[in-house]
This record gives C-alpha cells, structure tokens and sequence, in this order.
C-alpha cells in the first residue's frame, strides 16, 4: 500500500502523522512525506527568506521521520512549492498513492465547512481514498480500548469500505467495531410503522456477514434503524459510539452529490469529531 502523508509543521499535521503510526496494519505501507510551501512566498521577499522556509519544510520532514520510521516498509520524503491543495493531488497521482492523510483544523468557523480549504479540496478532488484526522485523534492516543465505526449503505463506496476496514489487524482485545445501516422513512409515516421491512430484514441478515473471510475477530456490533435523517443518525451515533476512527464511501446509493462526495459522506466528514476515512473509487493493489 502506498501513503501520501501532508505535513505543514502544524500540531494538527503531526497529530495525523502519529495517528496513521497507530494503525495496525497487517503489512508495513510505503510512505511518502510531502511538505508543501506556497510560491508567492518568493514574491518580494529575499534569497535567504527562501531558503529559512526550505530549512523549516526539512525540520517538519525530520518530526515527522522519528514518527512513521517505524511503521513503514519504505519511507521517502519530498518537499514542493506551489498551491498546497494541487500538489497534493498532483503528487499523490505522481507516486500513485492509495491513500492520502491529512489534518483538519477542527471546528472552527474561519475555515470553509469546517474543514479548511485544502482538506475539503484533498477529500473532494482525490481519486484514491483520504484520510482526514480531526483533533479528538490526539486524546484517541492515549486511550487502551479503540471504537472504529462503519458506515454501511450496500453500495459499492460503502462494500469497498468495509474491506479496508476488516483488512486491519486490530487487536481482539482492545478494538470495538460497530457497523450501522441507516434507511430514509417518510415524515409522516407513523413511528410504529416501519417503512420497508423487506430491506430492514435483509439489512440484518447481510450486515452481520461483511467480516465473513476476515481475520478480523474483534467484537463487532450493529445497528439497523429507520431515520427521517440518515446523515444526522449516523452523525448521533458515531459520537455516542465515542468513535476513534470513521470509515465510509465516498458515494453513496443516491445520485445527489456535490463535487465527488456524496451528501452522507460529505456532512459525516464536516461535522464528526473523529478521523474519518473516506473510500474513494481506486483499489488497493492488495490488502494490506
């Protein structure tokens, strides 16, 4: 597996750094380190600002070597100029990643939809999967047990999604899996009624079976529910689940999207507290 890690010297890219060391993968990755800078900082500014920048990516680049050395089959490093969302995709075609890991920068309302310009453009624009790590994943490194959440809809994002996650060596002992389906109801439809018993039934037949061939043998719960709002349900229970890791499709079964994330994916990814781990179209070249 081949990993695209975006670092800027920011405590919320090393925080993602660290968080990508936790987990168990059941081979070592090859991993690829970017540091990007923006061009106009050449723009009036003397040969020596240049060079304190080159000296500062170098800096951020050896934080980021003591954390993921041990982790990686192979580790390399780059360093580039330019737009920082852009080169990411370019890079990460370049090195044709897999994966692409990048820190969001919280809950605040300066950046757009929560996330930040570049993240939301990586989530957006990759064609491999993404995986954006929020601040709680800090306070996740210091905790014994780890809760990873599934969100299942039976698309083909969705099915990918949980044969990445599944692939995982995560420790029997101390990992908690709970997958959720969720279906739209109608508004009006009393609560008493269920909407489509047909597909609720073959929801709870099928969900418990997406570990079936896995080595996986964490416990694992599941949830199969009606909703007025899918994106709000989920949202609900992945924090009530106090979640340590999201994984999701990037597509959903419905048609409505914006850009390339559907309009579940899209709002889990704004608005959890956790890391999130978008799937996206392109396959792993094998399970690792």
């Amino acid at each position: 597996m081949k990993v695209l890690i975006a670092i800027d010297g920011s405590k919320e890219s090393m925080d993602s750094a660290s968080f990508f060391a936790r987990l168990p993968f059941r081979e070592k990755p090859t991993v690829c380190v970017l540091s990007v800078f923006p061009a106009y900082t050449r723009i009036g500014m003397p040969d020596d600002w240049f060079e304190t920048l080159e000296k500062n990516a170098a800096k951020h680049l050896e934080a980021a070597k003591s954390i993921l050395e041990p982790v990686s089959k192979e580790l390399s490093f780059a360093v580039r100029e330019g737009h920082s969302s852009e080169m990411i995709i370019a890079f990460a075609k370049e090195c044709d990643a897999d994966l692409i890991v990048v820190g969001a920068k919280g809950h605040n309302a300066v950046y757009r939809f929560l996330l930040g310009s570049t993240c939301e453009f990586v989530a957006n624009q990759a064609q491999c999967s993404v995986l954006v790590v929020r601040p709680k994943a800090q306070s996740a490194s210091t905790e014994s047990d780890f809760s990873v959440f599934l969100a299942y809809d039976g698309s083909p994002h969705s099915k990918a999604a949980s044969q990445q996650m599944f692939a995982f060596d995560w420790p029997q002992d101390k990992t908690r899996i709970h997958v959720a389906m969720m279906f739209p109801r109608p508004e009006l439809l009393p609560p008493e009624v269920s909407y489509d018993e047909e597909a609720m039934a073959e929801a709870k037949e099928t969900i418990p079976k997406l570990s079936q061939g896995s080595p996986c043998e964490c416990d694992i719960t599941y949830t199969v529910k009606e909703t007025l709002h899918v994106s709000h349900a989920l949202w609900e229970l992945v924090e009530k689940k106090n979640s340590n890791l999201l994984f999701i499709g990037a597509e959903g079964k419905s048609a409505l999207m914006r850009f390339f994330l559907g309009s579940t994916s899209r709002y889990l990814l704004n608005h959890v507290t956790c890391p999130v781990w978008i799937v996206k179209e392109k396959r792993w070249n094998h399970v690792t």
